[in-house]
């Protein structure tokens, strides 16, 4: 018998389940029908390490599988983070630009008040 039950991180799911087996069949002592149709400890035993393999399949296809969606958020992660940077870093220059276009409409506008408030002598003649 090739079980490998009891060894991993899943072995004691598959030793649950070979034990819950091994009762059922001491219960009614024999398999349910003998003969070629009967399943015998043996084949059970076969059957069980069956499904713990495929168990085992499924669980490493799973963890192939997240860790490729792990590496796949993280990357766009990483873009989402970078086009974020470069759309603040665009709009702290357009701001850059709006203020330095209101300091020159600020300074033409005191200027114009200043001429306004303070007009020129003009000559004597």
């Amino acid at each position: 018998m090739a079980s490998q039950s009891g060894k991993g991180p899943d072995g004691g799911v598959a030793e649950a389940l070979r034990e819950a087996i091994e009762r059922t069949m001491s219960v009614a002592g024999r398999p349910a029908r003998a003969g070629a149709s009967g399943l015998t400890r043996e084949r059970a035993a076969n059957l069980l390490d069956e499904v713990a393999r495929l168990g085992r399949g499924a669980r490493d296809e799973l963890a192939r599988r997240g860790e490729g969606a792990r590496q796949e958020l993280s990357r766009r992660s990483q873009d989402a983070g970078a086009e974020l940077a470069r759309r603040g870093q665009d709009a702290a220059e357009e701001m850059a630009q709006q203020l330095e276009s209101l300091e020159r409409r600020l300074t033409a506008l005191e200027e114009a008040l200043r001429r306004r408030d303070n007009p020129k002598p003009k000559g004597k003649g």
